[in-house]
């Protein structure tokens, strides 16, 4: 008997890919050879259905590829049989984000800290069928800084991903916007001073006494008085009578993160002699 001679080949490559949830490989014959011919032998490397799978569709380095659909050609090839060769490559995660977050506009507090919300947060981009979740126990969001705007971005950070398919992913870390709106502030020791009838509404005003109420501690915010002025509702004698105080305004580095509210007082209008 004449049994057929074994041959190999070398130089068969494989692409990687990133993850799709398949075994499917993309091989290359454009560097093979076969390794084993005789003499001068004519036999050749049919490569028309090459075709190659890895293992397992997990992500991950160097995983083997088998590689099929390999046959030979030319006159003496019935003297021969192959052996189908690997290779491998790699399966690189596949990336996905997360859509649906949200976070909740809050009012001015000194701090960038925000507070996210995953009511209707899903991972995009995941193959169908794969059993990934979205863990958010370790979630945290905050704002580019702590000053009042609209629509300001908020940047998460902690989300993950569980899941017996989790780690084929890589997750990108999610934004949002939310609003932080200007902290009120009110005023205590302003009073209005009693005066005699004179036909006017204008009130004397003390404000050696006043002082914020409400101010983050460390902001640069003070009270300027140096314009306020207080109003009599009527110019009519009476005693405590309302005092409308207006031109009180703040100033400071951190103001603009502020509003305030104008205090009241009352003081009375004593009868003029005549």
């Amino acid at each position: 008997s004449i049994t057929t001679r074994a041959l190999t080949v070398s130089g068969v490559a494989a692409s990687g890919k990133t993850y799709d949830g398949t075994l499917t490989a993309a091989p290359s014959a454009n560097g093979a050879a076969l390794v084993g011919v005789a003499g001068s032998d004519v036999v050749t490397l049919n490569s028309s259905a090459i075709a190659g799978a890895f293992a397992t569709k997990a992500a991950g380095q160097g995983k083997t590829v088998a590689i099929t659909g390999l046959s030979l050609a030319g006159a003496d090839a019935a003297n021969y049989s192959l052996t189908q060769p690997t290779a491998t490559a790699a399966i690189a995660p596949k990336g996905v984000t997360v859509v649906g977050v949200t976070a909740s506009n809050k009012v001015y507090d000194g701090t960038a800290v925000a507070t996210p919300g995953f009511v209707n947060a899903e991972i995009a981009g995941l193959v169908l069928n794969d059993a990934v979740t979205l863990v958010t126990g370790s979630a945290s969001a905050a704002f580019a800084n702590k000053t009042v705007g609209t629509a300001k971005t908020v940047t998460l950070a902690g989300l993950s991903l569980g899941g017996a398919d989790a780690a084929n992913y890589t997750l990108t870390q999610p934004a949002t916007t939310a609003d932080v709106t200007a902290k009120p502030l009110t005023i205590t020791g302003v009073a209005a001073v009693d005066r005699i009838y004179d036909a006017t509404i204008v009130a004397a005003l003390t404000t050696s006494s006043a002082a914020l109420v409400g101010a983050i501690q460390n902001d640069d915010v003070t009270l300027v008085t140096g314009h306020a002025a207080g109003a009599f509702a009527t110019k009519t004698v009476g005693t405590a009578k309302d005092v409308a105080v207006s031109g009180l305004t703040l100033s400071g580095a951190d103001a603009a993160n502020y509003t305030l509210t104008q205090p009241a007082a009352s003081a009375s209008i004593a009868s003029r002699s005549t």
